[in-house]
């Protein structure tokens, strides 16, 4: 009989890292030359702008695939650079279970505490048991890409790197499927991971025999498990709540913006509530209303200006404006050229 269980992963357009891990990453991306004035623009478009304990998850991808540029077992040395640090609640979580299979349980419990790039799925069997992570198919519709390989690297390097700091020894792992083709460095893979590597699967997973599932966490204070847990649930909780609201206002903003009715009085009538209380709920979720309704009219008109041949005068309409100098004005504010030279950059990076 198997015995499974997953975590959810939130909606790509409301996605975010924690801070700690962001920080991991800007390490790696430093040691590998990426333009620190890169890595300042983006370390700036946080999610959460007053608590600074976020960052979108927009700039973390931006940011891994300037490191893959520089780099090409960039995921490997993001993983490697883990520690306990990178992961702030789950971690002291992770250090205070009794054993290996907790452990993962945690991971697969919090995992969105700390990023919201994909989900963990585990099956436990009594012979050999797996841990799969699957990315946001919605973010990454390509799972052979490179870069879908170096996350899922990152993702299980970084696993095994944290490992000695719970069994004093790294996790004996007996196989590992990836998704994508064998890349011409594979080789670096299996030295690191010291297991059968194989590539062209139908999941990323790593396989491990279900004995070591029983393994003690070494010097963890177990007593503190449940207040940690209770502390993470709160976390989760209150983060879910958070989201919802930001949700339901990303579906109905795009109509009610083609409708010019999008005044936060429109918009909180639409969700029965005051605009008093929707301000606080935003507030409560490190959001205001009007950097919502930028973003999303930032993202609607990059997708109309690339994707569409819709006219800028019909663009100007779509996202809610009604002078054409005024989109320009604030696209410009957006990404620091107009939106001609944006269609115009986008069309030629379309060309073979």
């Amino acid at each position: 009989m198997t015995a499974t269980c997953s975590s959810t992963t939130t909606t790509p357009l409301l996605g975010c890292v924690a801070l700690p891990y962001w920080q991991t990453l800007v390490r790696v991306a430093e040691q590998v030359e990426v333009n620190p004035e890169d890595i300042v623009a983006l370390t700036s478009q946080t999610q959460s702008k007053e608590a600074l304990s976020s960052v979108a998850l927009e700039s973390y991808l931006a940011l891994f695939e300037a490191g893959l540029k520089q780099c090409s077992t960039f995921g490997l040395k993001v993983g490697k650079a883990i520690t306990p640090g990178s992961y702030p609640v789950l971690g002291m979580t992770l250090m205070s279970c009794e054993n290996l299979r907790q452990v993962l349980e945690q991971v697969v419990r919090y995992e969105s505490l700390n990023h919201d790039l994909g989900r963990s799925h585990l099956e436990f069997e009594q012979h050999e048991s797996l841990y799969k992570w699957t990315p946001n198919n919605l973010l990454f519709p390509n799972l052979n890409s490179d870069f879908c390989f170096q996350l899922i690297v990152s993702v299980f390097a970084g696993i095994q790197t944290f490992s000695p700091w719970l069994l004093n020894q790294p996790i004996p792992l007996k196989k590992i499927n990836f998704t994508g083709s064998e890349p011409s460095n594979a080789e670096v893979y299996k030295h690191f991971f010291k297991a059968d590597i194989r590539y062209n699967q139908t999941a990323n997973s790593i396989v491990v025999d279900s004995k070591i599932l029983d393994w003690p966490v070494l010097n963890g204070d177990t007593s503190s498990f449940n207040a940690l847990t209770a502390y993470a649930d709160t976390l989760l909780n209150s983060r879910t709540q958070q989201q919802d609201i930001i949700a339901k206002l990303n579906v109905i903003l795009p109509d009610a913006l083609r409708r010019q009715s999008f005044r936060i009085d429109d918009l909180a009538s639409q969700l029965n509530m005051s605009a008093r209380t929707l301000q606080r709920k935003l507030k409560d979720a490190g959001h205001s209303y009007q950097s919502l309704l930028d973003d999303v009219r930032r993202r609607f008109a990059e997708h109309y200006l690339q994707a569409t041949s819709l006219s800028m005068n019909e663009i100007t309409f779509l996202i809610g404006y009604q002078e054409q100098s005024s989109f320009n004005h604030a696209f410009k504010g957006w990404n620091e050229i107009s939106p001609s030279a944006y269609r115009e950059k986008s069309a030629e990076k379309k060309k073979p």
